[in-house]
């Protein structure tokens, strides 16, 4: 019975390490998704803006 007892402690360990691990990755992860959001919305909003100077441009050579 000590012996199951440790097997099944020795699991609990396991899978607390486990769980610590995917807290972790899972912050990982959002920051990773955070900063392609960020990066994609920047891409979006640096061609709109160079369009917008691009318009301006021309208008300023007529």
């Amino acid at each position: 019975m000590n012996e199951l007892a440790e097997i099944n402690f020795g699991y609990y360990e396991f899978l607390t390490i486990i769980h610590e691990i995917s807290k972790k990755s899972q912050s990982i992860q959002k920051e990773s998704i955070r900063k392609v959001y960020e990066n994609y919305d920047l891409k979006l909003y640096r061609r709109k803006l160079e369009n917008e100077i691009a318009k301006l441009d021309k208008l300023l050579i007529k």
